[in-house]
């Protein structure tokens, strides 16, 4: 049985007047893109849990840190196709990731 990975992506502290329509598409758009920068799923879960482990204080050798550094650009690269037509300032997205 084949199951995709969730992304739960969701944009936060936008403004509350933002239309659903817009805040939808740009959580749309994050999810793409940070899609097609891996591979898989798996590949995305497994940089998702490094860079989680790499910001809580864990350790990594030289090979998983160049991983966690792979998801640290693949979400600049989502925050910023999914900010594309936004006009807003302090907002940010929340990933989640579920199996």
């Amino acid at each position: 049985m084949d199951s995709r990975l969730e992304l739960d992506v969701r944009l936060q502290d936008c403004p509350t007047d933002l239309k659903q329509e817009l805040k939808s598409k740009a959580e749309e758009r994050f999810a793409k893109e940070l899609r097609k920068s891996f591979a898989n799923d798996n590949d995305l879960q497994h940089a998702f849990k490094l860079f989680s482990d790499a910001s809580e204080g864990g350790l990594l050798s030289k090979s998983e840190e160049k991983v966690a550094t792979a998801w640290t650009r693949a979400f600049d690269k989502a925050r910023q196709a999914g900010m594309r037509d936004l006009a807003v300032e302090e907002a940010y997205f929340e990933v989640k990731l579920s199996s």
